[in-house]
């Protein structure tokens, strides 16, 4: 496939470099040299102009050859002016929105005849439903993008206490339907194997079936309360008054289930938090201070709050009010971080979640673009150093057949599960693949190439 980017910023840089390493032609256009260059890194044409100049894109970049074209420019009218002109060239078009406001149209219009556009990707949109599914279950994150839906991601930090602290894996027993997929530390990320330790201050990543009960893990891994309990959420505090800080204290207002949760939204500057009052529903109570002033925190009743929301536009700001609010009691945090460095640096600091906008409309992005690939689905995780992706196996695969032990798997790599005919497996050494399965696989950013050649 023949994919034209515009815009190799941080997210069309990641784009392009998977879709690089998936084997597609990919070209990249930016107005910033600095973007230029870093994008000249990858194995793609890359040109220097202006996306939304139509002859620009005719002559230079050949968009009429291109099947795909991806607007993911800092400019929302950029990128529809991109894919509006590579509609009309046959393309497929997907376009990245930051203000979504932008196609807000009355219900009668279709957005694909006016714009051209044939998927949207709002990064506000994918950080508010993540952050949707942290109120629903705080620990769990659904795996959505892949053939089982109702697969979900428990992630855990283990302490001094846990039963499975100075064990290796083979002599841990977890109960069916689970798999520890991942092991984050101080020294780095990696794909577990039987022989491999936990040690304390571990965070690792469970693999759960919808079979799975979080309760009987307690006993091997030793689950703080507040991840094998129901209690919902009370009280949340966001920090913050950006889009996202409000489209989340509306909506929440306005869902039915959390009709007796306290909402409070903290904005240090007067102007801004009278603005937000006027916005918001009066249930919703707006307070002029601070996130990161400790004493602030602790007179609004931070130790009370189930869940804290740093969502403010300052990613410091936001690392640093969550690291006060837990310390000051709060029950879970989350923090909305946009460079991958800093979401990479400050993983292991005691954050509970970290949200990166960037990242996430990275896997929507190839997820769309790559739907009818060999690749059924793939998500980034740990800031990137690690990633999970679903293969489909095909009748002319070579694995088919052959026990798993006997294949060669590469080093860094777990078959965690098998969705056979709607059934979730947990593969061992012993079992053989069957055409029509999809394989979930986790595996480090470095080996992704060698397990792509592995499946296909």
């Amino acid at each position: 496939m023949r994919v034209l980017i515009a815009g190799a910023g941080e997210v069309g840089f990641r784009v392009g470099r998977d879709l690089v390493y998936r084997g597609h032609e990919v070209t990249l256009i930016d107005s910033n040299p600095s973007s230029v260059k870093r994008a000249q890194t990858l194995d793609a044409q890359v040109f220097k102009g202006n996306a939304a100049s139509a002859k620009f894109l005719l002559e230079e970049a050949s968009i009429k050859d291109a099947d795909l074209f991806i607007g993911v420019t800092g400019k929302d009218v950029v990128n529809l002016v991109g894919c509006s002109l590579a509609k009309k060239m046959g393309c497929s078009t997907i376009a990245r929105l930051n203000n979504p406001e932008i196609i807000d149209l009355p219900p009668d219009y279709d957005h694909q005849q006016l714009f051209g556009v044939d998927a949207f990707v709002s990064p506000d949109e994918l950080s508010m439903h993540r952050i949707w599914q942290i109120l629903s279950r705080p620990a769990l994150t659904r795996l959505e993008h892949f053939s089982v839906g109702k697969l979900r991601i428990l992630e855990i930090r283990l302490n001094d206490s846990s039963p499975s602290v100075g064990r290796p894996l083979s002599n841990i027993k977890l109960p069916p339907h689970c798999r520890i997929a991942l092991i984050a530390r101080e020294e780095g990320v990696t794909i577990p194997s039987e022989q491999d330790i936990l040690m304390p201050r571990d965070r690792i990543l469970i693999l759960l079936s919808e079979h799975s009960e979080l309760e009987e893990l307690s006993d091997s891994l030793g689950l703080p309360k507040e991840i094998t309990s129901e209690r919902n959420i009370k009280r949340l505090m966001i920090a913050g008054t950006s889009r996202i800080a409000l489209n989340l204290a509306k909506q929440v207002h306005e869902d039915s289930r959390y009709k007796d949760v306290e909402v409070y939204v903290t904005e240090p500057d007067p102007i801004l938090a009278e603005k937000a009052s006027s916005e918001l529903p009066e249930s919703v109570r707006v307070l002029v201070g601070s996130s990161t002033d400790r004493h602030f925190l602790r007179e609004e009743g931070i130790r009370y709050e189930d869940l804290f929301v740093a969502a403010t536009d300052r990613e410091d700001w936001n690392v640093l009010s969550c690291l006060l609010a837990k310390k000051e009691g709060a029950k879970r945090t989350v923090a909305l971080v946009y460079q991958t460095e800093l979401e990479y640096v400050v993983q292991d600091t005691g954050i509970d979640t970290l949200i990166n906008p960037k990242r996430v409309t990275v896997n929507a992005i190839v997820n769309r673009a790559t739907s009818t690939d060999k690749i059924e689905g793939m998500e980034e995780l740990e800031g990137g150093e690690a990633s999970v992706r679903e293969f489909l196996i095909k009748s002319n695969s070579k694995n088919v057949g052959i026990p798993i032990a006997k294949l060669g798997v590469p080093e860094q790599t777990l078959i965690a599960m098998v969705n056979r005919k709607g059934e979730a497996l947990f593969p061992d050494d012993e079992f053989t693949f069957n055409e029509g399965d999809h394989v979930l696989v986790f595996t480090l950013k470095g080996k992704l190439p060698e397990v792509e050649k592995f499946f296909y």
